[in-house]
């Protein structure tokens, strides 16, 4: 185990930002942080790094050791900021090594750490440059290397990327990937950006009011959300959702609503399901069809709808329509044929992975 977070809490005057977090982070994980603005992750990030105080009760260990209260120079952690705070008057040989200097290590072994690190992060050829000279991933390198001299347990980056044009992320998402195999390093990354949490992690923290919504991979948190708060959240455009009554009869299990019958016999369900207990469906865009090719006899609806907005997103089109007071959106490849404002058309949603929500609590049902 390389971190492991057990009944943390943080308030700030009487306001309480994490409410009883527990989270445990194994050797070589790739855990994103996720979440709006404000729900607490990059407090939960200052915590493990000891920038914030924890007086309000809870435990981080890392890699076994107690270090709730050690200050953050003593956790064998290394922070990356959002700048990368590389030194602009220094090469990158002084940025890198500038802490192992202020400690005092003896000069062989700095030129020996210096040696291995650079060796590992392919950046020898950048020794004597300055950081106004490098691209965007290699700045990423070097402040990686300044951390790695360290040799830190974990690496905690907060919102890296957050600052950068939307090339240039896409370019900063594979450089770290590729990072992340070459040093298979633990990594702890904040962000509020969910393409980044589902490409570069191995298992994604949902945070929400101080509190975890969902842990699990990108995969588990995009297929099947806990909760309503998930289903909207993750995906862009978030979970189609509409609601009715449970319906259990002889000819199987359905959502009643006055206008349509939603079969859901096929659904996996965590508890027996209730005659006319409220709950809502989820659907993904990516389910909702122009037309009804490949989907099983017995596991979609057709729906009458009214186009109130078409996005052309390229290589997609991205479809918003009413129906029956609920906004359904479509997401589908653009063949060149779109339908316009105002225009009724058919939409048929597929069933086979959608979710099923308790109302009004929005858990998982």
């Amino acid at each position: 185990m390389s971190l492991l977070i057990r009944n943390l809490n943080k308030s700030f005057d009487m306001f309480q930002v994490l409410k009883n977090i527990n989270l445990e982070i194994d050797l070589g994980e790739f855990l994103v942080l996720l979440g709006p603005s404000g729900c607490g992750k990059s407090t939960l990030l200052n915590c493990v790094a000891g920038l914030e105080t924890i007086e309000d009760g809870g435990r981080i260990l890392i890699n076994d050791m107690d270090v709730t209260n050690l200050a953050p120079k003593d956790r064998k952690i290394a922070m990356v900021f959002q700048s990368y705070a590389l030194y602009p008057t220094m090469n990158v040989r002084k940025n890198i090594t500038f802490g192992l200097r202020c400690r005092g290590i003896p000069k062989a072994e700095i030129e020996d750490s210096l040696k291995k690190t650079v060796e590992l992060l392919q950046i020898e050829n950048l020794l004597d440059r300055k950081p106004a000279t490098l691209s965007g991933g290699q700045r990423q390198r070097v402040a990686m290397g300044r951390a790695l001299v360290h040799k830190p347990a974990i690496f905690l980056l907060d919102e890296p990327m957050s600052n950068l044009d939307a090339k240039l992320r896409t370019e900063m998402r594979v450089e770290l990937k590729n990072l992340h195999r070459l040093l298979n390093a633990t990594i702890v990354f904040v962000t509020h950006d969910q393409v980044e949490a589902m490409s570069l992690a191995t298992r994604v923290a949902v945070l929400n009011q101080g509190v975890f919504q969902q842990v699990g991979t990108p995969d588990e948190i995009y297929k099947s959300p806990e909760n309503r708060f998930v289903a909207e959240f993750i995906g862009s455009p978030g979970m189609n959702l509409i609601s009715g009554k449970l319906a259990v009869s002889s000819d199987g299990i359905s959502i009643q609503r006055e206008d349509i019958r939603i079969p859901v016999s096929h659904y996996t369900f965590r508890e027996p399901p209730e005659e006319g207990r409220p709950v809502t469906v989820g659907i993904r865009p990516e389910r909702i069809q122009s037309s009804p090719s490949g989907l099983n006899d017995s596991s979609f609806i057709i729906l009458d709808a009214e186009v109130s907005n078409v996005e052309n997103l390229g290589a997609d089109l991205s479809i918003f329509c009413s129906y029956a007071g609920c906004q359904i959106i479509s997401r589908y490849p653009n063949s060149g044929i779109r339908p316009v404002y105002g225009e009724r058309i058919q939409i048929w949603a597929d069933l086979t992975d959608c979710s099923i929500f308790c109302q009004p609590s929005g858990k998982r049902l």
